[in-house]
């Protein structure tokens, strides 16, 4: 009788969070990362600037303002005269061309850190999936462990009053079974922020929850120094050296001459060199071509030289970032494999000795052949082995994570 109250007082306890659950939406992990990357704001705001910087390639080409002038006065004689001007400068066309280069430069820049953005964001939703899975589990066992000691404190509690065990049982059942409480009480807590965190990532108002068979994530190994430098990071490094050379390219076309046309329209009232005497009605025209040389260039020069040495810094902080990249692979990898023994340990030994000390301990308790001191102890034991199955599993997730992140793109 006593283990079947047990048992529905599990049932009812887990028909509540199974229905609690159902008021939320499941939702799959792939199925959760297109949601995040149609819908995050953080994306959204990446491809704006991706949007503003390709706009600007049709700038390229941008011309100064046009000079346009107008004289009257004795510009020829004592006569007073009228004159119009409208002047014009421009560059080579390779220094269009070189502007319109680096322009493109910083659009597949701004394009690569979309992609980055979304690499980091699906690595943060698949986090806060499995964080959430992770809570779920710990859910499940302190609900469990809270049924089983709710039994135990009542069963404390009518022994003490038929004067079958003295207070200090009764307090152990206590002790345990607010601490379960307590714990419970956090957790909920710790649900909802990481909850609040999921819809965040979503930019969504649905409260999702994960969908997933499996608690623990599966791995891609195939990875190495050359798959690494296809990482959305690395790319992104990598384009800005390019835009480092079309900086350069740009300041040397600066060194190029530039070609101003200016065309005059006036009068000239008086004899003209023919010897005919001319109205103010008569306009004479000219059109005049000028060429820009640079002749102090020495500030020019020296901003190419800084232009320089940035490639250099766009060139080490490449290398650094594949470094960098590099490490987090192996590192996770080590930690992978390490935490792959722990819950392969836990799955083929741990976890069945905890069935097996628990069924035990609740037999032999019923059966007198030990005290309830003696099977807390023995059920604290097999909680705790299902319980570092679970911290051993979210280790093994985020090395996981932290490996897919670094290869799967």
């Amino acid at each position: 009788m006593k283990i079947l109250l047990k048992y529905g007082l599990y049932l009812c306890l887990l028909i509540l969070w199974t229905q609690s659950a159902n008021a939320q939406t499941p939702i799959k992990l792939q199925s959760a990362i297109d949601v995040a990357l149609k819908n995050n704001l953080s994306i959204k705001n990446e491809k704006l600037k991706a949007d503003y910087q390709k706009s600007l390639i049709s700038t390229a080409k941008m011309l100064p303002s046009a000079n346009i002038s107008g004289e009257f006065g004795q510009i020829n004689s004592i006569y007073a005269d009228t004159r119009f001007g409208m002047g014009q400068s421009f560059s080579f066309p390779k220094v269009y061309e070189s502007q319109k280069n680096l322009y493109n430069e910083h659009w597949k820049s701004s394009e690569l850190n979309v992609k980055m953005t979304e690499q980091i964001l699906k690595k943060q939703v698949t986090q806060t999936f499995y964080q959430l899975l992770y809570l779920q589990q710990k859910s499940q066992l302190l609900q469990y462990a809270d049924s089983l000691y709710a039994a135990f404190y009542n069963r404390a509690e009518l022994r003490l009053a038929k004067g079958e065990s003295n207070v200090l049982e009764k307090v152990t059942a206590e002790n345990q079974l607010g601490q379960i409480r307590v714990q419970l009480a956090q957790l909920k807590q710790d649900l909802e922020v990481q909850q609040l965190h999921f819809q965040f990532l979503l930019n969504s108002t649905t409260p999702f929850v994960p969908l997933e068979s499996s608690f623990k994530m599966s791995v891609n190994y195939k990875a190495d120094i050359e798959s690494l430098k296809e990482h959305p990071t690395i790319k992104f490094l990598s384009q800005q050296q390019q835009i480092a050379d079309a900086v350069i390219d740009v300041e040397k076309k600066k060194l190029m001459p530039t070609i101003s046309l200016n065309y005059n329209n006036g009068s000239i009232r008086g004899t003209g060199a023919d010897n005919k005497v001319y109205g103010g009605f008569y306009r004479f025209q000219t059109i005049q071509v000028g060429v820009g040389i640079p002749i102090f260039t020495v500030a020019q020069k020296a901003k190419i030289n800084s232009e320089k040495v940035n490639k250099l810094i766009a060139e080490s902080s490449y290398s650094v970032g594949l470094q960098s990249l590099n490490f987090d692979y192996r590192s996770a990898m080590i930690q992978y494999k390490k935490f792959q023994k722990t819950v392969e340990y836990f799955e083929k030994t741990a976890l069945n000795n905890s069935t097996l000390i628990g069924t035990t301990a609740q037999q032999q308790l019923v059966n007198g052949s030990i005290n309830y001191l003696e099977w807390v102890t023995l059920i604290n034991q097999a909680t705790a082995i299902r319980n570092e199955y679970i911290e051993a599993v979210k280790s093994l997730n985020e090395s996981t994570i932290l490996i897919n992140y670094l290869v799967n793109y």
